[in-house]
């Protein structure tokens, strides 16, 4: 009888690339490279998905780059089949869209040029952004850090960074 799949092994066998909508064409890209070539988003605003790339880069440097808004919104269009963290913690696929754009919509609303990211961070921890509306800030800041790390350090070449030999039971056939 086969294990249950946890995250984890899903993770590794698995692969975050897909189809991405670049310049009017849909190219098969890993969510680094989609972020690189200007990806058109299907599912959240480009403003949503700077948003988060903000918030997910100030938890983890380099999750912008990796492609954070892209993997968020290649995920997103994968319904039940979606790799996001708020999967595994309970939450419903079809809720998570809702959940992805009132955390972008609340960093869009709370946030402006002169606002200090870490600040930012420290308040959404504590949950006492006065106007924050939607999931808690704390959860979101959760769910968020955990996606930043899967798209960073979730692959033979993340794991290399952190000088960790990649050691995985199953080798994903591709990268994210």
């Amino acid at each position: 009888m086969p294990a249950p799949l946890s995250r984890r092994h899903l993770l590794a066998r698995g692969t975050a690339a897909g189809f991405f909508v670049v310049a009017g064409q849909c190219l098969w890209l890993t969510p680094r490279e989609a972020e690189a070539r200007v990806f058109e988003p299907q599912v959240l605003s480009p403003e949503q998905c700077k948003a988060l790339s903000m918030l997910g880069d100030a938890l983890v440097p380099g999750a912008a780059a990796a492609g954070l808004a892209a993997y968020i919104d290649l995920q997103l269009q994968a319904g039940d089949e979606s790799l996001l963290i708020g999967k595994y913690l309970g939450v419903d696929t079809s809720a998570q869209t809702e959940f992805y754009r009132a955390a972008a919509d609340n960093v869009m609303s709370l946030t402006d040029e002169n606002t200090s990211v870490q600040t930012f961070v420290t308040s959404m921890a504590t949950d006492s952004l006065s106007g924050w509306a939607g999931p808690p800030a704390s959860y979101v800041l959760f769910v968020l850090r955990a996606d930043a790390l899967d798209v960073t350090y979730g692959t033979p070449e993340g794991f290399e960074k952190l000088g960790i030999p990649y050691m995985a039971q199953i080798k994903p056939d591709k990268p994210w």
